[in-house]
């Protein structure tokens, strides 16, 4: 083929093939588009350079109440390893999801980069795969419950603005558990797609397959039947009336 009319390289973009990309403000990070060096085409990740950073935003009192919280006492063992990052079940659906950097935050006391990710840094599952692959015992799992918890007292604005949607799923979650003592999961994906404005997603093509498929296996109609917990006015009442107590706790200043 003429080397002329060979078709050119794609170019990258600025800094994809990094990792952790959402971690690198894009005035750090220098990368040329086209760029020949002594004949030699290093265009794009070829000439990728990230600007050392100094940050002395720094806020030790909140490192010391994550400490002082039950499931926070083991950050200082932590030696920024990767393994909780690396056996996440939630990294690989949301990038900019990692226990280690958040850890890493906290210990810090980094507010401002903390504020980043508050749209993701509570949405740790609670399988503790990062726990139990942890060689310090830190315990990320709890780690990332006590970030949630205090990301919700230090930044309550941007919390409710950014997670608004989430909020009223867990809204749809909770009356469901409180109501009927069990999760419909069917009814609550229908739901929170309606509360979300998405509601049209349910004609989608993989929502049909679905369907077909659990009524081919017989799942619908059990899905659908699915009711109250035998016996659960008594145990709603016991959750009721420490969920009040709880309230009543949290607003004691």
């Amino acid at each position: 083929m003429d080397r002329e009319k060979a078709p050119k390289r794609p170019v990258a973009e600025k800094g994809e093939h990094i990792i952790a990309r959402h971690m690198v403000e894009d005035e750090n990070l220098r990368e040329e588009k086209n760029l020949v060096i002594d004949g030699v085409d290093v265009s794009g990740r070829w000439n990728t350079f990230i600007l050392s950073r100094v940050d002395s935003d720094f806020d030790r009192s909140f490192f010391r109440e994550i400490k002082k919280t039950v499931v926070g006492s083991r950050i200082n063992r932590c030696w920024q390893c990767g393994m909780c990052t690396a056996s996440c079940t939630v990294t690989p659906l949301y990038r900019r999801f990692n226990p280690r950097a958040y850890i890493y935050m906290m210990q810090l006391g980094n507010l401002r980069e903390i504020k980043k990710y508050i749209d993701v840094a509570w949405r740790c599952v609670g399988c503790y795969k990062c726990s139990q692959k942890c060689p310090k015992q830190v315990n990320p799992a709890e780690m990332m419950e006590a970030l949630a918890l205090l990301i919700k007292k230090y930044f309550p604005e941007e919390v409710e603005s950014k997670l608004k949607d989430d909020e009223k799923v867990k809204k749809i979650y909770d009356d469901m558990i409180l109501g009927n003592g069990r999760l419909n999961l069917a009814t609550l994906h229908t739901k929170s797609l309606r509360e979300m404005g998405r509601g049209m997603e349910l004609f989608s093509k993989v929502e049909r397959d679905a369907i077909f498929k659990m009524i081919k296996d017989g799942r619908a109609f059990s899905v659908l039947m699915l009711g109250k917990s035998s016996g659960w006015s008594k145990s709603r009442k016991a959750i009721e009336k420490y969920l009040k107590n709880v309230e009543g706790m949290e607003r004691i200043p």
